[in-house]
């Protein structure tokens, strides 16, 4: 096995089997053959903790994805053929015996001109300030001790704009460092860590999570909601039963909760911070909506939120919050899951942010992109097969 693809399973596995880091198929890693020749790289779509030796990452030719930047038509190109023509550069620069048809991350431009390990996640903490609006200001002060101090890159559309910013932060980070950034705060989109070998970029992950977590509020001791199994199941059915009725759509209903959740419900402003429909991609992505507060769950009044929503043009809700119960997801068993993960991390970053100045979201033109990015639907896609 190649050893550049062993350290990109290693590093992978790791780093997907923590909710707190990464949720459902999100995260990205990659890791540069010794001589730079090639990017192993996660494959769109798939989840982190998943990858092996014979799924989930792809191998490109490295100078061939940089010469993306620097053909100045693609940047004149309206916006879909932009992104379609992005996705058959990033496949014709494959080098590999995948047969799959598993695409190449949409962030691989990204992740080519940095360092030779790079681990990109959507860390619950990270992403307090990466959605916060004094976030920037807070993490320059946190590494203030730092000889080269974390980027931070604006937000940018994912894919083609994001990496074209990204490349140009890092070159004028590279004037005035004379280095390429170890440490990337991606406004909105979360954290990127990089370095010269994968024990290294484990390592420089950990402390600046543990920075991160070092400088957020406590997140208020609330207990657990301990519902008992009959009312859930009663709320599921009730909660199935009035999509069905309302939109014709039958979906199956899972409850979750946990620590963060009781936090959220325990919180008098809960309404206020749920007003931003979505604060990052991943959530604009898979829930496609807000999350909804619920005072209870009579049908009548489940029917007329729902049909509120509708009329406003929105789609039926995915995550609803029940007060004193917890968190019910509208969606396949295998989509709830992910989707869950993304629902959690979101009332944490929620709640925090509220500390630093407030949040700051996706805007109405972001949240577009997003809706009509086809590479997000593919994602989508291959995340609930």
């Amino acid at each position: 096995m190649d050893r550049a693809l062993s350290e990109l399973i290693e590093i992978s596995n790791a780093v997907g089997k923590d909710r707190s880091l990464v949720q459902g198929v999100g995260g990205n890693t990659s890791v540069k053959s010794d001589d730079g020749k090639y990017t192993y790289i996660k494959a769109s779509g798939t989840a982190l903790k998943d990858m092996t030796l014979n799924k989930g990452w792809r191998r490109l030719r490295t100078e061939e994805v940089k010469g993306i930047f620097l053909d100045k038509a693609l940047g004149r190109m309206d916006v879909p053929t932009r992104e379609s023509e992005m996705v058959v550069r990033l496949q014709s620069a494959c080098d590999d015996d995948v047969t799959s048809g598993a695409r190449p991350s949409v962030e691989s431009p990204l992740h080519v001109i940095c360092d030779k390990c790079v681990i990109h996640v959507h860390a619950f903490s990270a992403l307090a300030y990466a959605c916060a609006k004094n976030g920037r200001a807070r993490i320059l002060e946190m590494f203030s001790d730092e000889l080269h101090p974390p980027l931070w890159v604006p937000y940018a559309d994912p894919g083609y704009s994001l990496g074209r910013k990204a490349s140009s932060q890092v070159r004028n980070y590279q004037k005035q460092h004379a280095r390429n950034p170890s440490i990337m705060f991606l406004e909105k989109h979360g954290l990127l860590v990089a370095s010269r070998s994968a024990e290294r970029a484990m390592k420089l992950l950990r402390k600046v999570i543990a920075r991160c977590e070092a400088g957020l509020e406590p997140l208020g001791a609330a207990k657990a909601s301990t519902p008992k199994q009959q009312d859930i199941d009663r709320i599921k059915q009730t909660l199935t039963q009035v999509i069905l009725n309302v939109t014709g759509d039958d979906v199956p209903v899972s409850y979750y909760s946990d620590e963060i959740v009781s936090a959220a419900l325990a919180r008098k402003d809960l309404r206020k911070l749920l007003g931003p429909v979505a604060l990052s991609p991943d959530e604009m992505g898979f829930v496609n909506g807000p999350i909804i507060l619920l005072k209870n769950y009579a049908p009548e009044y489940l029917a007329d939120r729902i049909r509120a929503l509708l009329t406003k043009g929105q789609r039926a809700p995915i995550a609803l919050l029940l007060k004193d119960v917890g968190l019910f997801i509208a969606a396949s068993d295998k989509m709830a899951e992910i989707i869950s993960e993304i629902v959690i991390g979101s009332l944490f970053v929620r709640i925090h942010a509220q500390y630093m100045g407030g949040i700051n979201a996706l805007n109405k033109q972001q949240r577009a992109f997003i809706n009509n990015w086809e590479a997000e639907k593919f994602r989508i896609q291959l995340a609930g097969r």
